[in-house]
């Protein structure tokens, strides 16, 4: 866990997806015009430099971002997500690929809150220079698996709470599910997004399976393969806890359009989408 950074990762297509739906959430949530808090359990650095040695080492971002950064598209939410990446790049080339806390804290309002956590010393480090000034947030060098079940329920009463662990150490998938499931039984009303990889193993399969079998209530799982190679990430995919009732219909069609425009194969199909929202 703690020699994990997230550069070298940053911008492929798993951020994509990831990012897309985050924001998508973010923005349905604020339509209710209350004030509300973002809890981030593995924040990272916050924002990443194309040119770092980090993203160049395997250059994952041309597989991601700098795909879909390209395509010309009028899906309205797409959009949204594909427009604040090049604002953040002040609409010239992209230089600079922002994590899930740097997106969160540029889509929110000035009276919404954040809420930080990272535990790598470096990346915590960089993670306060980032958001240096910004009076909104608050950043913790604290593991999330022992604090962030502490945070809830916020004083907010509405919370969006990205769970998004490395999942490098052996025992993170258990560590994940379980941290998932107390939080909900002490925050209910949370709205929950977890991310996964999808691999080729069964502590995956395991995840999944964990997380479907428990009474979370209006879920939605999407997951994207967009490599079918027997050998390291094929995909990932994501849980939303208190899912947007409208999410199928607002964003089935974006999905696809990613899907087709990262996928790495013709003989590709797989993009699930599934919801049991009451």
């Amino acid at each position: 866990m703690l020699s994990y950074r997230h550069g070298y990762h940053a911008g492929n297509s798993a951020d994509v997806l990831k990012h897309f739906i985050l924001l998508y959430v973010l923005d349905y949530v604020k339509k209710k015009n209350k004030n509300f808090i973002y809890i981030d359990s593995h924040a990272g650095a916050g924002k990443y430099f194309i040119s770092d040695a980090y993203m160049q080492k395997n250059k994952e971002y041309l597989e991601g971002i700098n795909k879909i950064i390209r395509i010309k598209n009028n899906d309205f939410f797409l959009k949204n997500y594909l427009d604040l990446v090049k604002s953040i790049n002040f609409n010239t080339e992209l230089k600079i690929y922002p994590g899930s806390c740097y997106l969160a804290a540029k889509s929110l309002r000035i009276e919404d809150k954040l809420h930080l956590l990272e535990l790598h010393s470096t990346e915590f480090s960089n993670l306060k220079k980032n958001f240096e000034g910004d009076l909104r947030v608050v950043i913790e060098n604290e593991d999330s698996y022992k604090k962030l079940k502490k945070l809830l329920p916020p004083k907010e009463k509405r919370a969006v709470i990205l769970i998004d662990p490395s999942y490098e150490l052996k025992d993170e998938y258990e560590k994940a599910s379980k941290m998932l499931l107390e939080c909900y039984k002490k925050f209910p009303l949370g709205v929950y997004i977890v991310w996964y990889p999808v691999l080729n193993n069964k502590k995956s399969e395991s995840f999944i399976l964990n997380i479907l079998k428990e009474n979370y209530k209006n879920l939605s799982h999407i997951e994207m393969i967009t490599d079918n190679s027997s050998n390291g990430m094929q995909g990932s995919g994501l849980f939303i806890i208190n899912s947007p009732w409208s999410i199928e219909k607002d964003i089935k069609e974006s999905l696809k359009i990613i899907f087709d425009c990262l996928k790495k194969s013709k003989d590709l199909s797989k993009l699930l989408f599934k919801n049991n929202i009451n």
